[in-house]
């Protein structure tokens, strides 16, 4: 019985991986959603997610990849939930008047719930109940010393997903 070998370089050459979609190429990155915690900041448009951790971009298909933690992500998105290996979120919990995303990076605990009263924030490094929502000219502040604001498109009463998960991610990693 003989077998027939294909070369590895005409399989390869025959799977193609979804495309980066063509305005993270061709556009400038001008953030129309940002995500303030503290000192740390991650800012979002249609297309990409930007931070000093993060970087990751929407392909032609639908999902996303890049970089977060230097780690490679490869994730499938949905309308309520992310997918990748060793990376996950879900926004099936929310309600019309909650925003409620949980999730894990690495094995490591994401719970993020914002709702017009509070924000509250489960992350790997930090634990935050912080009460009292404030409406700004250009999004949402939360705390009493605006600790959480969400500018632009991350304030909006339903924000871009997932876009405005993974700015949540990048800026409490």
């Amino acid at each position: 019985m003989s077998r027939v070998l294909v070369p590895f370089a005409l399989v390869l050459g025959a799977c193609t991986l979804p495309q980066v979609v063509p305005e993270a190429l061709t556009t400038e990155f001008k953030a129309t959603g940002e995500v303030r915690a503290h000192e740390r900041t991650a800012s979002f448009d249609a297309v990409r997610v930007r931070n000093p951790k993060m970087n990751l971009t929407r392909r032609t298909d639908g999902s996303w990849g890049g970089t977060f933690a230097d780690h490679g992500v490869d994730v499938s998105v949905d309308e309520t939930s992310v997918r990748g290996a060793d990376f996950t979120l879900s926004r099936k919990d929310s309600t019309p008047e909650k925003l409620i995303i949980t999730g894990q990076f690495q094995g490591r605990i994401y719970r993020f719930e914002l709702d017009a009263q509070q924000a509250v924030v489960r992350a790997p490094n930090t634990s935050l109940t912080l009460l009292g929502r404030t409406v700004q000219d250009n999004g949402v502040a939360y705390g009493a010393r605006g600790e959480l604001v969400l500018l632009g498109d991350a304030g909006k009463e339903a924000p871009p997903w997932p876009q405005v998960a993974f700015a949540l991610m990048a800026a409490f990693n």
